[in-house]
């Protein structure tokens, strides 16, 4: 008879194929994984569209099983949108799943192995390069694998040549037009296309932006929100990246190069039929009519948002999960600006500008409601009194919160706070946050969006 010490080595072993063939195997995906990078919309746009999502119940679209799911999803309530062990999709064959049902394919940033996944988003913008460079290559292209393959190894970017190849059909046709149209309005030059490369992109480009020490723009895609450049190699050398040591200069710089149509910074968006627009050139800024404030456009209570409005649109402040705030026009959503940070983010630092107090980081705000919750709520009951709401009693106050979690308290506490904060001052912010958005801000560079 064998004892348990002779069992170790195959009990070992077996623990070891297990983990192995754990490794070897697709993660799912989590609540954790939806709030990181841009799997929060990419999963809505999976629904809304209906895109095959590989899951346990194989290759199948998926649907809400309830509304109420739906519901939490859109207001950013995750652990509500995603109780624990219950499913909440539908699929095409009729079963039900929960979210952990669902792989973490490249799509949601997975893939097996070390750092072998690609966003959408890197895939996306690295295949419009390769589409540029098929139609700079042969015109008449009809942009099939082989002329795909050929000129994927001919651009500068960060995706895999098969995720490029097995991009979806919405993405090959916007790919197409875009990749026609701008062969049709810049030079027939021997461009280069980049997309995050290491010797351009990040060598130069953000290497030169940090060389700057601005404090105007935490977030780069603010000050150029560039997806590819087209590069004129030929011509780099007539620009002088290495001396650059301040924002103004170094704006004049890629200025002059887009003007010679020799460095083109591009900002995509995914469409069916192209347009453009040449921002922070020559078209003067046209600026917003604020006309009025609301902290909830139901009642106080009701919604965790407030919302600046101007003339035509709104900007909408909430936590998506991040605290921001998002510019809703009348035809389409114009960019965000965040808030998280404090007085070091976006929102703070136009605070400033303003003349107004920022606001505190949501971390603090954090920390305050799950040390002293009765501190929070006595701040944030003079700031809801201060903003000119019922005049309740604090104890009613504080039952009009039951049963919000700590993301829904920071939301509506720091927009009440930043409202209070800002007022007299709503215009001028308006103007500045609405440019910051959309990088169109008088610090901001030159670039062209295609959409």
């Amino acid at each position: 008879m064998k004892s348990f010490k002779q069992y170790l080595p195959i009990i070992e072993e077996k623990k070891i194929e297990n983990i192995f063939n754990k490794n070897l195997s697709e993660a799912t995906l989590s609540k954790g994984d939806i709030s990181k990078r841009d799997n929060f919309s990419i999963l809505k746009d999976i629904i809304d569209t209906q895109k095959p999502v590989k899951t346990k119940d194989g290759d199948t679209t998926i649907t809400w099983l309830d509304n109420k799911f739906k519901v939490a999803y859109d207001d950013n309530n995750l652990d509500l949108a995603f109780p624990r062990n219950t499913p909440v999709f539908k699929t095409s064959n009729g079963n039900q799943i929960r979210l952990t049902d669902i792989e973490k394919t490249e799509v949601f940033g997975g893939g097996k192995g070390s750092g072998a996944g690609s966003s959408s988003t890197t895939i996306g913008e690295s295949a419009q390069c390769v589409y540029l460079q098929t139609i700079w290559n042969n015109p008449k292209t009809d942009f099939n694998q082989t002329e795909l393959t050929q000129a994927f190894s001919q651009t500068k970017t960060n995706a895999t040549l098969d995720s490029i190849l097995n991009l979806s059909e919405d993405w090959v046709l916007s790919s197409k037009l875009i990749a026609q149209f701008l062969y049709k309005v810049l030079p027939k030059r021997n461009y280069t296309f980049h997309r995050g490369s290491d010797d351009f992109v990040k060598g130069v480009i953000e290497k030169s932006f940090k060389n700057t020490n601005q404090t105007d723009f935490p977030d780069i895609n603010k000050w150029n929100p560039a997806d590819i450049w087209i590069v004129d190699e030929s011509k780099i050398s007539s620009y002088d990246f290495k001396d650059i040591i301040e924002l103004p200069f170094y704006n004049e710089l890629l200025l002059k190069a887009y003007v010679a149509r020799d460095i083109i910074g591009v900002s995509l968006k995914k469409t069916k039929k192209v347009k453009m627009s040449q921002n922070n050139f020559k078209k003067p800024f046209k600026e917003p009519k604020f006309t009025k404030t609301t902290l909830g456009k139901r009642d106080f209570f009701k919604s965790k948002d407030g919302y600046i409005f101007f003339s035509e649109g709104e900007i909408q402040f909430r936590t998506f999960p991040a605290f921001q705030g998002e510019i809703i026009g009348k035809d389409a959503k114009h960019g965000k600006i965040s808030g998280d940070a404090g007085p070091r983010g976006p929102i703070g630092i136009v605070m400033k500008k303003v003349g107004a107090t920022p606001i505190p980081a949501r971390k603090d705000v954090t920390q305050m409601i799950k040390s002293d919750k009765d501190k929070f709520f006595n701040l944030f009951y003079n700031e809801y009194l201060r903003a000119g709401q019922k005049n309740i009693p604090l104890e009613k106050f504080k039952q009009n919160f039951r049963g919000k979690d700590s993301g829904y308290l920071e939301s509506k506490y720091i927009v009440t706070l930043m409202f209070n904060e800002l007022k007299g001052r709503e215009q001028k912010f308006l103007s500045l946050a609405f440019r910051y958005a959309k990088s169109i801000s008088a610090n901001s560079s030159v670039h062209l969006k295609v959409f």
